[in-house]
This record gives C-alpha cells, structure tokens and sequence, in this order.
C-alpha cells in the first residue's frame, strides 16, 4: 500500500484545516453540552406547563443519570446520523470534486487511499466523542453530581463501536455511488433498517443491539457484548473490503 503514511498525515492536516474540525465534533460538543442542560431545565419547564389550567405533569428529581441518558440519546440519533449523513461524500465527494483525480495521480495506491481516509476520520471521530464525553461529564458534575461515570465510559464505548461501523458503512457506500447524497441517503436508509431489526430477539447476539446494549450499560446492568462486538468486527472488515475493492475498479 504505497503512500498509506503520507496520505494519511495529509488527511489529519486537512481535517484540522478545514470545515471538517467543526462539524462532527461541533455536533458532539452540541450533543455532550445541551443533554445536561435541558435535563436541569426540565423541571422549571415541567412547572410552567403545570400553571396551564387543566394541565397536570409531574416529574420525579432529575439526577445525573438523566443527563448522560440524554446524552447516550443524542449520540444513538443526532450523532449517528450526522455520521452518516457527514462522511457519505467520503470518497464520491473527492472524486466528482476533482481533488481525488489529483491525488491518485501521485505514487499513492487506491486501497492506501480508502484506507487512509478510514484511518483518519476514525482518529476524528474518536478522539471527538471522548472530549465531547468529558465535557458532558464535567458539565453534569456541575450541575448535578459526578453520577456513575464508569457505566458512562463503557455505554458511551459500545456506541462508539457502533458509530465506528456506520462510518465504514458509509465509506462502502460512498465507494459504490457516484452522489454523496445517494451515499448519505442509503446510509440513512441502512440505519433505520437496523433500528428496526434490533427489536427482533434473533438480533440480539449482532452489532444491531449495540445502541440499545449501550443503554443497559448505562443503567448498570451486565451485559454480553461479545458477539455484538465480533459481528461488528466481521461485517466492518467486509464493508472496508468491498470498498476498497469496488474503488480498486471504479473509473476516474
């Protein structure tokens, strides 16, 4: 894979100078700072509504564990689908763009190409969920209390794998459609299928379950993350294969 280093430092360069530093971590930042918020505002809100006359709501105390199951929330839809909706143009867009002709007119193969943009948004959007996951952290300390963090780390983890996998989903379909919106859209598509399926018990054992696996870690309870995580592996290293292989033999 000739030029897999360079391409991928280039990569890390043009994310951090350009649009692509603000967006996903911006929707992160947004996801990790508005979940504690509204749940500290929920009672007043819930107070007023109850002046209305012949309205009656009541509401428990909101406690920390309330603000990191918005968050979890926020993650398993807004940032799941920023995901999609984000990198559908992650190779499409670079082609009909005109910069990845350029590119690959360099000593750079095409399967270090793919690899290389996977590698670099993979770093992105890892390191961007777990800044945007102690600023929610620090932010419902504040506001609440520490609350149970482990069960945070380890949710917050299971969804991250998940998103992991929507991002390889995505570079497939951007490999195999010439419009980043068809890709966005087709990813979209996939993601609710999946929402879908994961109410089925047959789904349970597949990565499928891990948004709502993430859910039971954060309230505490055991649980079998070992197929979900091995499926998810297995069909995340089949996607990355079939783009590469499809980029192998697209015309440019």
């Amino acid at each position: 894979m000739s030029g897999f280093a360079a391409f991928a430092r280039k990569e890390l360069v043009e994310i951090v100078r350009t649009w692509r530093i603000w967006v996903l971590p911006g929707v992160l930042v947004f996801a990790a700072l508005s979940a504690p918020a509204l749940t500290a505002l929920l009672p007043s809100l819930v107070e007023r509504f109850g002046e209305t006359p012949g309205v009656s709501i009541e509401i428990g105390d909101v406690t920390a564990l309330d603000a990191y199951g918005e968050y979890l929330g926020n993650l398993r839809e807004l940032v799941a689908l920023a995901v999609l909706i984000v990198y559908g143009g992650l190779i499409s867009g670079e082609l009909r763009g005109g910069p990845g002709v350029l590119v690959l007119t360099k000593p750079l193969s095409r399967p270090a190409y793919v690899l290389a943009k996977l590698a670099a948004q993979s770093l992105l959007l890892i390191v961007a969920t777990a800044a945007a996951t102690a600023l929610c952290i620090a932010v419902t300390a504040a506001l609440f209390e520490v609350g149970p963090v482990g069960d945070v780390i380890a949710a917050v983890g299971l969804w991250l794998a998940y998103a992991l996998w929507l991002l390889c989903l995505a570079l497939a379909l951007s490999a195999f459609l010439p419009a980043p919106a068809a890709a966005s859209a087709a990813g979209v598509g996939v993601y609710v299928l999946l929402a879908i399926l994961s109410q089925f018990g047959f789904a349970r054992p597949t990565f499928a379950r891990l948004p709502s696996l993430a859910g039971e870690a954060l309230a505490g309870g055991a649980v079998d993350v070992a197929w979900p995580l091995l499926t998810a592996l297995a069909t995340a290293a089949a996607l990355v294969a079939l783009a590469v292989g499809r980029f192998g033999r697209r015309e440019i």
